[in-house]
């Protein structure tokens, strides 16, 4: 199995974990989750915001080989550092913010058809560039860009629908 099929299966699980809940879902969409402050429809939002990452990665990579293009980090011609991130506790409020005018089934069609669109991305892709390794960034290490595709998508999305779950009961 390749890098690619490896991500869109992820994906597919996903959609078919979100199916089967979703009725439950629609019934108790302002159910607290089991910890934090979120409901039901915040975990909602936030993975309807994130429903299609590629773009994102492929910034990361982008922003390597300028690094790279430059001579490096330490490089005095190198550009200069992008602004420091909001926190996530800000990125993820955002988030929620930018939604509340959705109803929980519209964030649940976002996130399916958020998820379609990072399938369609992805096939663009070449194995060789799924397979290039890239900082972590938030920890030492580097993984693949396949790797990192589906550690920022589904598999990120699995822990939040384990959350939503326990908030259904």
């Amino acid at each position: 199995m390749t890098a690619l099929d490896d991500f869109i299966a992820a994906v597919n699980a996903v959609d078919a974990r979100l199916e089967a809940l979703r009725p439950r879902i629609l019934e108790h969409g302002d159910a607290p989750l089991p910890e934090g402050t979120w409901r039901v429809r915040d975990a909602l939002s936030h993975l309807a915001a994130r429903s299609n990452g590629v773009a994102r990665i492929l910034q990361r990579v982008e922003a390597l080989d300028a690094q790279d293009a430059a001579g490096g980090p330490d490089a005095t011609d190198a550009p200069s550092a992008p602004p420091a991130p909001r926190n996530i506790d800000e990125i993820n409020a955002a988030q929620v913010e930018e939604r509340t005018d959705r109803s929980v089934e519209a964030l649940l069609d976002e996130i399916r058809e958020g998820h379609q669109d990072a399938i369609a991305a992805a096939r663009g892709l070449d194995d060789a560039l799924l397979q290039r390794q890239v900082p972590l960034g938030f920890r030492p290490g580097d993984a693949s860009v396949g790797d990192l595709l589906v550690m920022g998508g589904p598999r990120h999305d699995g822990g939040h629908l384990d959350q939503i779950e326990a908030a259904l009961g």
